[in-house]
């Protein structure tokens, strides 16, 4: 007997057969009506007759990037890194960027060793300069963009009331999560319509979508960038550029460890339905799906990514 507890995204019954799309690491599940035990809210797969029951999975690693050049921003450490070495293993042509050199060359060693093909070139997004020559060096290097993964971020200070909250803080999180995101779109777009069309995604938060205690200018930033995803999906939907965000729910990352204290981290546990917070390589297994050519109707959504947060 085979058993998984996946969430349910969407399902269809057609001739006692139920078709379930989840969030389960091997795909959809096709199996007959007979073997589905609901439990609360989620579906307990009993799958007691493996030839009968035909379960078909395109799991996400094996989506190929062959050829495609991507680039991914903030890809130093945390689901930036996870991000470029995942394209990397698809077939994708990576430009990892960072402000940090150092530690972006050896994600890039970390790539080539594993057989991928990776360069660094290290930019600071909210110097709109540096965005520009980022771009124009991954062309020249490359021959084109097809792909962009714009996640370089800060969190700036949290864990303190909106009255305490000061105007330098406000805006170097503003600088970076917000121009940084608008000013890579404005010179990545125009670059991946000269190479045929592709794909941006930008890396959004939960905090995003919903509000948080004592993270309002980080809120903000992020409901900024839902917005600049939208506005940009609308704007060049017809030129071949899809724009999607992705919003992470609480994420096993450098950044997390530093406003989260063991006290925040059991809290977060107790909340997501999932019991848990995610990885790094959960989120870049989202992104990867976003920007993929095959998700080809897929435009101005932020797609959560949270362990169930956000359905409660």
């Amino acid at each position: 007997m085979i058993q998984k507890h996946c969430t349910i995204l969407m399902y269809s019954i057609s001739n006692h057969r139920v078709a379930l799309h989840t969030h389960c690491p091997i795909g959809p599940f096709f199996f007959n009506l007979n073997y589905l035990h609901v439990q609360a809210m989620n579906i307990h797969l009993v799958l007691t007759n493996p030839q009968r029951n035909t379960i078909t999975s395109t799991p996400l690693h094996t989506l190929d990037y062959t050829n495609l050049v991507t680039l991914v921003t903030g890809a130093t450490s945390g689901i930036g890194e996870a991000a470029a070495k995942a394209y990397a293993a698809a077939g994708a042509k990576v430009v990892v960027s960072g402000r940090r050199a150092e530690k972006g060359q050896s994600v890039v060693d970390a790539i080539i060793a594993a057989g991928g093909t990776a360069t660094f070139i290290q930019a600071d997004t909210s110097d709109e300069e540096q965005v520009k020559a980022l771009v124009a060096k991954t062309v020249e290097t490359y021959g084109g963009l097809h792909v962009a993964f714009n996640n370089a971020g800060v969190e700036g200070d949290v864990m303190i009331p909106s009255t305490e909250q000061t105007r330098e803080n406000f805006s170097q999180v503003m600088d970076i999560n917000v121009w940084g995101v608008l000013a890579s779109m404005k010179h990545e777009i125009p670059a991946i319509i000269a190479s045929g069309g592709g794909s941006v995604v930008n890396n959004a938060s939960v905090a995003g979508i919903v509000g948080f205690n004592a993270m309002s200018t980080y809120s903000a930033s992020k409901h900024a960038v839902a917005g600049l995803s939208k506005v940009a999906a609308l704007e060049f939907a017809q030129a071949g550029v899809r724009v999607n965000a992705i919003a992470p729910g609480p994420i096993e990352t450098e950044m997390y460890d530093r406003f989260a204290t063991d006290e925040i981290k059991e809290m977060i546990q107790a909340i997501v339905p999932m019991g848990r917070a995610g990885s790094t390589d959960e989120i870049a297994s989202g992104v990867l799906w976003l920007s993929h050519p095959s998700n080809s109707y897929t435009t101005g959504q932020v797609v959560a990514v949270d362990g169930g947060f956000i359905t409660q």
